[in-house]
């Protein structure tokens, strides 16, 4: 595994900040020339300009809070984790580095500035980099034995990956920011949201009956989203289970066309769980009756 994720309460999480030792070798990673010729990895989509998400972590503990801002298409080059899990922005992460490669990543990136790096998803099957990710900030690390780091971060923007500059000790990668673009849906944007919303409620009602664990607490964060596209990112990340699918909705550059995504797989969840709550009244009332 390339990193452990702890589910430890944030107050586990030591408050000392932690350096590389002074006398191990540092690994400072030097931007490369943009001239540089290397395999591209392929975009699907231009970017136009519009809000991105930020992030605020919240200091005691309770949801995190998602707000706005203005960037620039730059680019910039960041060190990647590869990571078996999908990451949105506003999600705050508990990573504890194990394998070397990252142990270097980590020592590098507390030398520098900004403590920020990307989080990409990787396929335990095949092993795949994906090209969109999720820009990482680090607001805690403690230093472990054998150089290893628990680390409390926050994500922010969304990236495409533009070019892989380096893959050795660990992945440099070149990237722009993703923002979702202007939908020529938007005007329907406040009717997906409401049935987005509709078959949410379909699908707690029947995970309550079922008395299957379902997310009630973080299901009361979607009041705190003023905007459809902070809306379509937390539905993507509480709700959809499937990997894939939110790897698919992550890199997707229109609020409106993510929104009916969502749509459909909530609509067919909830057909699902239906299902599964009609076979166990049948069996648990033929249970009953032979009881009798």
């Amino acid at each position: 595994m390339a990193i452990k994720t702890l589910q430890a309460p944030p107050s586990l999480a030591r408050p000392d900040s932690c350096s590389s030792p002074s006398n191990s070798k540092s690994y400072c990673y030097q931007p490369k020339p943009h001239s540089r010729p290397q395999a591209r990895i392929a975009t699907k989509n231009g970017l136009q300009s519009s809000p991105v998400l930020k992030c605020r972590a919240n200091p005691r503990g309770g949801p995190d809070e998602v707000v706005q801002s203005h960037q620039d298409h730059q680019t910039t080059e960041i060190p990647i984790l590869l990571h078996q899990s999908v990451v949105f922005p506003g999600q705050t992460l508990q990573l504890q580095t194990v394998e070397f490669r990252y142990r270097i990543m980590m020592q590098t990136l507390l030398l520098q500035e900004g403590h920020s790096f990307g989080i990409i998803y990787s396929s335990r099957k095949d092993s795949r980099m994906a090209d969109v990710g999720c820009m990482v900030h680090i607001v805690q690390c403690d230093k472990l034995v054998n150089d290893r780091y628990f680390l409390t971060c926050v994500c922010r923007d969304r990236f495409r990956v533009l070019e892989v500059v380096r893959t050795k000790p660990y992945v440099i990668a070149r990237v722009q920011v993703l923002k979702d673009r202007d939908s020529p849906d938007s005007s329907n944007l406040g009717c997906l949201m409401q049935q987005v919303e509709g078959h949410l409620k379909d699908v707690t009602m029947l995970s309550d009956k079922l008395s299957w664990k379902l997310m009630g607490d973080q299901a009361r964060q979607l009041s705190r989203m003023h905007s459809p596209e902070s809306f379509s990112l937390v539905v993507a990340r509480l709700f959809v289970k499937d990997r894939s699918e939110q790897q698919w909705l992550l890199g997707l550059d229109d609020t409106a066309q993510r929104l009916v995504r969502e749509r459909m797989y909530l609509q067919q969840r909830s057909k699902y769980l239906a299902a599964v709550a009609a076979i166990r009244d049948a069996f648990g009332q033929l249970s009953c009756n032979e009881k009798q």
